[in-house]
């Protein structure tokens, strides 16, 4: 069973699927436009990702200005 918990996940196994037609040169799937759908959706985990990321480190920043007045 796949646990799609974090968007790294996603990425993870979006890296398999391509790397398995890589090598078998065919595709996992039997419409080829499946490919650029699951490449926007690495893309657009890795976006929510760094977003979390950059969201946290603000307010980590504001806090610091908070407590430094």
């Amino acid at each position: 069973m796949i646990q799609l918990e974090e968007p790294n996940d996603i990425r993870q196994l979006i890296r398999e699927w391509i790397s398995e037609a890589c090598e078998k040169k065919r595709l996992p799937f039997d419409q080829g436009g499946t490919i650029v759908q699951l490449l926007n959706v690495w893309l657009r985990s890795y976006e929510i990702e760094k977003m979390s990321n950059l969201e946290g480190r603000i307010e980590a920043l504001e806090q610091n200005k908070v407590i430094k007045k």
